[in-house]
């Protein structure tokens, strides 16, 4: 999983550093499925409003066939941190069990039926 971290108008502190490595660790678990496919990179980019106590976070999540997006404002860098990993996350799971779904076999569904019983209206 390729990472990239960047600020602007701001500094990566340690607080934040360890916020967003927690975060990451977040993600990296549920990024897990989709490592046999292709690579997956996610991108956070962290910014101060230059005229007021405003943060953003933004959060990008490349997965093979989707990218999901997560944006977030606050007046604190790290609830604005853990909202985005916290939409990202939500996300992931949603994709996750939709990929899960998809990959289940089918055949699952015939078996599960009681003999005589028929889907087509014909009897």
């Amino acid at each position: 999983m390729r990472v990239d971290v960047s600020c602007k108008y701001m500094d990566k502190s340690t607080v934040v550093t360890d916020i967003v490595d927690k975060g990451l660790k977040k993600i990296e678990r549920r990024v897990l499925i989709f490592k046999k496919d292709a690579p997956v990179h996610v991108s956070i980019h962290m910014e101060k409003n230059p005229r007021k106590e405003e943060y953003f976070c933004r959060a990008h999540v490349y997965l093979p066939a989707k990218v999901l997006v997560a944006q977030e404002k606050s007046d604190n860098i790290d609830r604005a941190i853990n909202k985005a990993i916290a939409a990202i996350s939500r996300q992931l799971g949603k994709v996750k069990d939709k990929v899960e779904h998809l990959r289940r076999p089918r055949g699952d569904k015939a078996k599960a039926r009681p003999e005589g019983e028929f889907d087509d209206g014909d009897e």
